[in-house]
């Protein structure tokens, strides 16, 4: 991997406030790529064509990102989301998208994890809204939807029925109009690692900052490289909710 790859993501995107539109009905800035492998692609709001997405790039709500074959992409919510992005995936960052982010997967393959305890992520897919809180998860629509639990907890859930997930767990959605299979513990087999291909150099070190500044409300400082090859010094940091 390239050196200047790790990514303060929670610092990056308040210090582009400033810099972010200004228009009455300007996207905000909810996330912030931080890993690209192959094809990686996005479609801002209101625009009709996609463009590469590189690491560094700021993502607003409305965003449409998708990956090609042989392709995945990582990156980082303003609320302390990891979101990781298998090949021939394609999600939308919800228009409506608030403390309590909501990724729209149309189809495709995602692997989500919390950086602190005050993290939340909504999953919305055809067949049901998988509810991540606190954990690590592993979600997928194709023909149905597969979703398995790491650690921590998931709630799948449609008009049908509900399954809560535990560590361990995992459960299968044939369709919206289908009650989400009672939950069964993961086999071997049943493990996904194809989420471990994204790397992030000293990711250990971002994670354990953004996790202090959740709790503690203390400032980030670190420095980033920035898409024109210069580095920029950053402070910043989430405030506890």
């Amino acid at each position: 991997m390239k050196p200047g790859r790790l990514i303060a993501a929670g610092a990056v995107l308040l210090a582009a406030a400033a810099a972010a539109p200004t228009a009455f009905c300007a996207p905000k800035v909810v996330a912030v790529s931080v890993y690209i492998a192959g094809e990686v692609q996005v479609k801002r709001t209101g625009e009709s064509g996609y463009a590469e997405l590189k690491v560094n790039d700021l993502l607003y709500s409305g965003d449409n990102i998708k990956t090609g074959a042989s392709s995945r992409a990582g990156l980082v919510t303003k609320g302390g989301a990891e979101v990781r992005l298998n090949e021939n995936s394609n999600f939308e960052i919800s228009p409506q998208g608030r403390l309590r982010e909501l990724i729209n997967l149309s189809v495709g393959h995602l692997w989500t994890r919390m950086l602190h305890k005050m993290a939340k992520l909504n999953v919305r897919t055809p067949s049901a809204v998988c509810a991540v809180r606190g954990t690590e998860a592993d979600i997928e629509q194709r023909s149905l939807l597969t979703v398995k639990v790491y650690e921590g907890h998931v709630d799948v859930q449609n008009s049908v029925g509900k399954q809560s997930l535990r560590a361990g767990q995992m459960t299968t959605v044939s369709g919206a109009n289908a009650a989400p299979e009672a939950a069964k513990k993961m086999s071997g087999q049943d493990v996904g690692k194809w989420h471990e291909e994204v790397k992030v150099s000293d990711y250990d070190k971002f994670v354990n900052l953004l996790k202090e500044s959740a709790s503690s409300g203390k400032s980030l400082k670190t420095s980033v490289k920035m898409p024109d090859g210069t580095v920029k010094q950053i402070e910043g940091g989430l405030k506890k909710k």
